[in-house]
């Protein structure tokens, strides 16, 4: 499995480190593929500024993560903790959109999941 990086730096959270955790939370999720990870301002975000924005994809990309710096930095903030745990939540978060899982209709599906991957990976 190959996760490429690419855009803004994570302070703390150097690229190598990105794609190790998130090597952990695909193997953790039970998924399968390559991903695409990309940290982006706000201004390159479509329509507006959201924190994570995924493409899944076929085999054997998994799909592409585009994750907002900018509101990554804002969300840190509000819950008093750092950007780099903020940026694994929201990789974990981007990898079950990615392998199909919708929150928004999926009766807690993917929040269930959500929660075991990130209590498989350390994150809770």
């Amino acid at each position: 499995m190959t996760v490429d990086v690419a855009g803004r730096a994570v302070p703390r959270f150097s690229r190598r480190a990105i794609a190790a955790f998130t090597q952990r939370v695909v193997r953790a999720a039970r998924a399968k593929g390559d991903l695409s990870i990309a940290f982006v301002d706000d201004d390159v975000m479509k329509d507006k500024t959201t924190d994570v924005l995924t493409f899944p994809a076929d085999a054997p990309l998994l799909g592409e993560i585009v994750i907002s710096i900018d509101q990554a930095k804002r969300q840190a903030a509000d819950e008093k903790h750092s950007l780099a745990t903020e940026v694994r939540y929201l990789l974990v978060h981007g990898v079950l959109h990615a392998m199909g899982y919708d929150h928004e209709t999926d009766d807690g599906e993917m929040n269930a999941l959500e929660l075991r991957v990130r209590g498989r990976v350390g994150l809770e």
